[in-house]
């Protein structure tokens, strides 16, 4: 029974009592008389039952209403009062600022947010309305940057002020005739996408090719710069100067480079030049499974890692040098300088020491 429930003090069973036999349809006179209690209280009881039992039945966040990771009361005061002081400041500022005392900009933010601090801008609104040219006036400029296109934007603002009134910046006017040559003009072709490239491993691929800027002091002639780049390393596995270069002299730089670190490439990139060309280079490539790329037509970027090597080769070990003679360079090449520091990079590298 509800009168002797535990849960209900005895002063109080008759109310509810009474309560629920308004909730179960009974009339209001008969309970007020039963229970002796007036209508005014009865409405009042039963008001407060049916308010109780909306608030119960409610549907509540679960976990504490309070986070436990908030901002202490100490703490929201001094960010608030950092928040009062630097008014245009972001919330990642104050924090970077003073990173010791404050926290996280987000929790900044949501300071902000509950008290009602608004960042203020940083630039101060303007105090007046930009001004913009009438369509008869636009007329005018646009007529006169067609027919006087030679003047500077420095004197066509002077002409439009002192001849037709018009107020105008050199800088929109300069704005305005950029706008109109590019209307004008054909548009500028894309830029080329380049697209890098670097093999996982040593020996995955070759670069090849000659530098002719070596001209011979003795015999006044052409020397011919071979080098054989490793694209992992870049690194020189070999180099070595000719006078008459073919595709037998490329074959035997390749048959040195491989008996020199025993190894065979997966790949050789050269240009199109004669010397890397023909059906003897071919077979031998076929022959050993090594495959032979050559590069686009009048595209030195394919090879563009041999041909800023050869810039700091002639830069670095030809410049040196009062006179080219063959056979000087010849034997100074390959072991003292290029070659040389070439593979002790090429060592460090591919021993992951760099």
């Amino acid at each position: 029974m509800i009168g002797s429930s535990p849960l209900i003090p005895g002063s109080h069973a008759q109310r509810v009592q009474a309560v629920l036999a308004l909730f179960r349809g009974e009339h209001v006179d008969e309970v007020s008389e039963q229970y002796q209690l007036s209508r005014s209280a009865l409405y009042k009881f039963r008001k407060r039952a049916l308010g109780a039992m909306h608030e119960a039945l409610l549907d509540h966040r679960p976990g504490p209403r309070r986070p436990h990771n908030r901002v202490a009361s100490d703490m929201e005061v001094q960010v608030l009062a950092l928040c009062q002081r630097h008014p245009t400041w972001s919330s990642s500022t104050l924090h970077r600022r003073y990173s010791q005392q404050t926290p996280c900009p987000r929790t900044i933010q949501r300071i902000r947010a509950r008290h009602g601090l608004v960042r203020a801008p940083k630039r101060v609104p303007a105090m007046r309305k930009r001004r913009t040219l009438t369509p008869a006036e636009r007329k005018k400029v646009s007529a006169i940057i067609t027919e006087k296109s030679y003047l500077g934007p420095q004197r066509m603002a002077w002409d439009l002020q002192n001849g037709d009134q018009i107020t105008i910046s050199p800088s929109a006017l300069k704005r305005m005739k950029r706008k109109r040559r590019e209307a004008l003009l054909p548009p500028r072709p894309p830029l080329p996408l380049w697209r890098f490239y670097q093999r996982h491993h040593t020996h995955s691929l070759w670069h090849g090719d000659f530098m002719e800027k070596v001209t011979l002091t003795d015999i006044d002639q052409t020397a011919y710069h071979l080098a054989l780049q490793d694209d992992y390393s870049r690194g020189y596995v070999f180099c070595d100067l000719f006078l008459n270069p073919d595709a037998r002299t490329t074959i035997r730089a390749m048959i040195a480079a491989m008996r020199t670190w025993r190894v065979i490439p997966k790949a050789v990139v050269f240009d199109n030049g004669s010397p890397f060309k023909g059906r003897l280079l071919s077979a031998f490539c076929d022959q050993l499974g090594i495959r032979l790329i050559h590069a686009s037509v009048h595209h030195p970027q394919t090879n563009g890692k041999l041909e800023r090597a050869f810039r700091d080769d002639m830069r670095d070990f030809y410049r040196r040098y009062d006179e080219w003679l063959f056979d000087d360079l010849r034997k100074d090449l390959p072991a003292q300088n290029l070659a040389l520091s070439g593979r002790r990079r090429f060592l460090r590298r591919a021993n992951g020491l760099v």
